[in-house]
Formats: C-alpha cells, sequence, structure tokens
C-alpha cells in the first residue's frame, strides 16, 4: 500500500469498504423485512376480508334498523289487527292498504329491496296476487316456520319479482316478527323483505389480481356467496359458532382468514394459498436482492470519478501554485468539486486576484493623480496678467461712469482668486464656497438677464465644516448651462447641505430640463470609468466624481437623479469633520 498512489489507495479502500457495508446491510436487511413482510401480508389479506364484512355489515345492519321501523308503524299494526278480525270486502280493502304502506317502504330502498310482504299469524302470506303464497314453504323459510320467535337472515333462494312484471331473482329474506306495540306478548305476524342478492354481494366481489377467494356462510354453514370453487374442507374455526371476530388459519397450505357478523351470525371468509403468498414474499426478496446489486454496481462505477474529483483538484492547485511562485499573477484554478478543495482554489484565486488587485490600484492611484492635476491645470492660467487687466477694465469703467461693468469685473476678480493654484487635495469651508458660487452667479446673472435664482438651504452647524475646494463649481455650471439655459423659462438652482450620521451631505437641484432615462443612462454608465473622457458636455461632472472617488472612495460618488422637463438632482456625501493638511497632499 505505501508505494501505491494516492488514486488506487483511496479506490482500494473505497471498494473493499462498500462491498462489506453493502453485502453486510443487504443480509441484514432480508433477515429482519423477511418476517415483517410475510406478517404484513398477512395484515393486508386479513384487511380485505374486514372490510368486505364491514360492508356487508353496514347493509345488513341498514336493512334490520329499517325492517325496525316498519314493524312499529301504527297504520300497519292497525290494518294486521283489522285482518284478523275481518272478511269479504273490508279484509279485501285493509289488505290493499297494507301492500301500499309496503310499497311505499320498499321505493325508499329500491335499490337494495326487490319487495316486501307480510305473514300473519296463521302464517298466511297477505297479498292481493297470489305471488309468494308457494314460496314460504320452501327450505329457506323452514327455520322461521319452526321457530316462530326466531329473527334473521335466510339462505339465497330464488323468487317471482312482481314489482313491475313477473321475473325470477335471487335474493336473500330478512324475516322479523311482528308484535303488538300495546301488548308486546301478542304476536301480529312476520315482515319478510327479500334483499337483491346482486346488490347485497357485490362487496364481497374482489379483483383476481389479488389471488383472493371470498365466500360467505350463513349461521348454519350455507353458502351466500363464493367467488370460487369452495374449499373441500373447511376448517374447524369457520364453522364455530363462538369463532372470535377476527381469525387467521393455516391448514393444508391455505391461508383462512375470517370474519363474523354479529348481526346477521353470518362469516366472510377469505382463503388464499399459502404458494400465492410466498411468491409475493419471493418477489419481494428478488427485488431486495437486485436492489443490493444495483447498488453495488452503481457504487463501484462511481469510485474512480470520485477518486478523481478529489486528486484532479489537487494536482491543479499544485500546479497554479507553481505559476505564482514564478510571478504570473493572472494565474486562475477552475475547481468545481463542490467540497472543501473548490473552497481551497477560490481561497487561492481571491488571494493572486487581492495580490495583483494592490499592484494594479497603486499604479492606477498615481496615473489617476496625474490626469487629475492635469486636467485642474486647464483652469489655471496666469494670474497676474489677468489681474492687471481686470484692474485696468475697472479703472476704466468708473471713468466712464459705468458702476455695473465695474461691479461685474470685481466679481470675476473675486472668483478667479478662489480658482486659480487650485489642486485636488485642497479644502474649503462651506462659507467660503459661498461666496465664489455667489460671484460666479452674478457674473451670469449680467450676462442672462436675471434668468436664474441662487438659494441656499445650508444648516448653521456646516458652515464651517469643510469639502474639497471647487467641487461646488461644475456641479452648478451643470445645472446653468445644461439645465436653466435651454429651458428658455426662469429657474433656480437650489444647494442644500446638512450633516447627520457623520455624513456631510450635499445636494444641488435645478427646474431645468432634466434628462430623459436613456440620457441618464449613459451619464450614468460615464461616470463608471475609472478615467477622464473626452466629453466636454460633462467634463466637470466627470471631474468632480472622480475627485470624489479618489479622495473618499466609492461610497462617495455621485448620485444623480432626473426626470425630463422637470430637473435633476445630484447628491454626494462626504465625511463631516475633514481637517486641512499643512502640505495639502492628504485629506
Amino acid at each position: 500500500m505505501k508505494s501505491m498512489r494516492i488514486k488506487s489507495k483511496i479506490t482500494a479502500v473505497a471498494f473493499i469498504s462498500i462491498l462489506l457495508s453493502v453485502g453486510l446491510s443487504g443480509f441484514s436487511i432480508y433477515l429482519y423485512v423477511n418476517p415483517i413482510l410475510s406478517r404484513q401480508i398477512v395484515r393486508d389479506n386479513q384487511t380485505i376480508v374486514a372490510k368486505i364484512a364491514q360492508q356487508v355489515s353496514y347493509q345488513l345492519e341498514d336493512i334490520v334498523n329499517y325492517a325496525k321501523g316498519i314493524v312499529v308503524n301504527d297504520q300497519l299494526q292497525l290494518l294486521l289487527k283489522k285482518m284478523s278480525t275481518t272478511e269479504g270486502f273490508d279484509y279485501y280493502m285493509n289488505n290493499l292498504q297494507l301492500e301500499t304502506v309496503l310499497k311505499e317502504y320498499s321505493l325508499l330502498r329500491d335499490n337494495v329491496i326487490v319487495d316486501m310482504i307480510i305473514v300473519d299469524k296463521n302464517n298466511k302470506v297477505l297479498e292481493m296476487n297470489d305471488v309468494y303464497s308457494g314460496s314460504i314453504t320452501e327450505d329457506w323459510y323452514d327455520n322461521f316456520r319452526l321457530n316462530a320467535a326466531y329473527n334473521g337472515f335466510s339462505m339465497k333462494h330464488i323468487v317471482t319479482n312482481n314489482t313491475n312484471t313477473l321475473s325470477r331473482m335471487t335474493v336473500v329474506t330478512y324475516v322479523m316478527n311482528i308484535y303488538d306495540k300495546q301488548m308486546p306478548d301478542v304476536y301480529l305476524g312476520k315482515l319478510l323483505i327479500h334483499i337483491n342478492w346482486d346488490v347485497l354481494v357485490k362487496p364481497m366481489i374482489t379483483d383476481a389480481s389479488l389471488g383472493i377467494r371470498v365466500h360467505t356462510l350463513d349461521k348454519d354453514g350455507h353458502i351466500v356467496y363464493s367467488s370460487g370453487p369452495p374449499a373441500s374442507e373447511l376448517p374447524e374455526e369457520a364453522m364455530n359458532p363462538w369463532t372470535s371476530r377476527e381469525s387467521s388459519v393455516l391448514k393444508d397450505g391455505q391461508y383462512y382468514f375470517i370474519e363474523s357478523i354479529p348481526s346477521s351470525q353470518w362469516k366472510v371468509m377469505g382463503i388464499v394459498p399459502q404458494n400465492k403468498m410466498n411468491a409475493n414474499m419471493k418477489y419481494t426478496n428478488y427485488v431486495l436482492l437486485s436492489i443490493v446489486l444495483i447498488c453495488l454496481l452503481i457504487m463501484s462505477v462511481l469510485i474512480y470519478p470520485v477518486v478523481s474529483t478529489v486528486t484532479k483538484p489537487l494536482m491543479k492547485l499544485i500546479r497554479g501554485m507553481r505559476q505564482v511562485s514564478k510571478g504570473e499573477l493572472n494565474t486562475t484554478i477552475v475547481v468545481s468539486s463542490g467540497d472543501e478543495i473548490e473552497e481551497v482554489a477560490q481561497v487561492f484565486n481571491k488571494m493572486v486576484r487581492d495580490i495583483k488587485s494592490l499592484v494594479d490600484e497603486s499604479v492606477l492611484m498615481e496615473k489617476k493623480k496625474r490626469e487629475l492635476e492635469l486636467q485642474m491645470f486647464m483652469y489655471q492660467i496666469n494670474p497676474h496678467f489677468i489681474y492687471n487687466t481686470l484692474n485696468s477694465v475697472i479703472y476704466l469703467a468708473r471713468k466712464a461712469n459705468a458702476p455695473d461693468i465695474a461691479a461685474l469685473t470685481r466679481a470675476f476678480i473675486s472668483f478667479l482668486q478662489r480658482t486659480i493654484k487650485n489642486k485636488p487635495e485642497m479644502l474649503s469651508t462651506i462659507s467660503e464656497e459661498m461666496i465664489y458660487i455667489e460671484d460666479y452667479a452674478q457674473i451670469l446673472q449680467y450676462r442672462y438677464n436675471g434668468r436664474m435664482k441662487l438659494e441656499w438651504q445650508v444648516e448653521e452647524n456646516c458652515l464651517e465644516k469643510r469639502l474639497p475646494r471647487m467641487i461646488l463649481y461644475p456641479l452648478v455650471e451643470n445645472s446653468i448651462f445644461h439645465g436653466i439655459l435651454p429651458s428658455q423659462r426662469e429657474g433656480w438652482i437650489r444647494i442644500c447641505v446638512s450633516s447627520g450620521d457623520g455624513l456631510l451631505t450635499v445636494r444641488v437641484e435645478d427646474n431645468g430640463v432634466g434628462m430623459s432615462a436613456e440620457q441618464l443612462g449613459r451619464l450614468q454608465a460615464l461616470m463608471g470609468t475609472p478615467f477622464l473622457q473626452e466629453d466636454l458636455d460633462h467634463i466637470g461632472m466627470l471631474n468632480v466624481n472622480n475627485r470624489l472617488k479618489l479622495l473618499f472612495g466609492e461610497q462617495a460618488i455621485l448620485h444623480i437623479e432626473s426626470q425630463e422637463n422637470e430637473g435633476t438632482r445630484i447628491r454626494f456625501a462626504i465625511p463631516d469633520s475633514l481637517v486641512q493638511q499643512e502640505d495639502h497632499k492628504n485629506v
């Protein structure tokens, strides 16, 4: 084993372990499950017989309860009493009324009941048409004829049905004695309810594929229903009247499942050959064995790929580490094993990306600083020449008695003094920013005849807080030239400054032409680029955005909201406790 490669070691150990575990597990499951399945199959067949007996019992009990309601009917009892003392036409009319009462009761259960008749105390059938008189002389009525007090169900027999047309039907008859409600000891006769045999035995009909034969026996052992040839010899338990309600017997290679129906003293017996049940068990055992073999085969086939998913990623990691050690920082390891090795590969890739990012970030930072300084240089010109020229303009304006020109020029000089020699890192207070923005707005008021109005909403505690110098000018300029002037209407620019949660929030709003969703999307995409773009329309905003990102990180970039023909809102947030450094290099 020591000289084997790791893949061979893992494969051998895994295969032996799987073989032993699956084999022992399968054998243990067989020993445990086999008797359980055997008992379950017996219980399943017994449950089938129990359900059949329960459904038959419901039908028989319903007939018994129905008969109890009929025999106490006041009209029926009165007619029986009258017919025992009348003759001739009165007897005929009473008999007709009696048949009408029974017909009404029959119609309420016409799906089960074939017909009803009354046999008086003299053992005479009370009927208008002589249909059933001969039937009570047959064998099925012997028990009721010999035992006047006996109530119960007969064996199956054939009667002539006179409901609509004369027809012979197989029935089971329920016989109940009728006693006088006023004097319970007075016997009035018997109620005979012929029950449709086909409807009664319908719950006893089972699917042949179940392999179970159903036999129903009455209290005397006569067969009421049989789904196949009866057994040559029934077990003693099936014939014993004191058999418990639930019983199963194995005799002569057959299982007998016996269920009693107390209301009728019938027994429902299911017979299943033992070889049929063994066949079910054998099929289950084959299935279990097949599952074990398939598991062994599948696991054996999967061993090699599983081992490869462990060893191949390890080799990738080793090769990747060797490349990084040579200085190849673009190395990426792709592992999709979904386990700890994949996590190690992801950590390795992140480590390499972080190293490369740090190197690239330092280079990019220096490049962006150089670009910003170059861009700020675009706003700077020789101050001495400008100041001398503008002072000459003021002198000429005074000499020509033109105070507006002098005021405009002074505002321009003040504005230039705050913009020239500006660096990206330099800071100024909010109050200082307000001065040069006011000067700038005054200059444009002269130029555009007062078409814009400048509003300030600055919290008092924010006046001395610092922000990057000249950071507001490009935003105000953008609002004027791209928002208000194109709108051809009077406009306003509102600058709001507030402090909270350690941040200084600045918002510049206008009521200009705004931007469409497409224009806003292009501008936001432009803001996301790391370098300055040759976009003369938005170079000031790009400059501001890059300065904020450079000085304070991604959380300080510009957030722009705009709706066409309604205006634009630009917002950013920076730390509210900035301190001006002596060398003007860091914030």
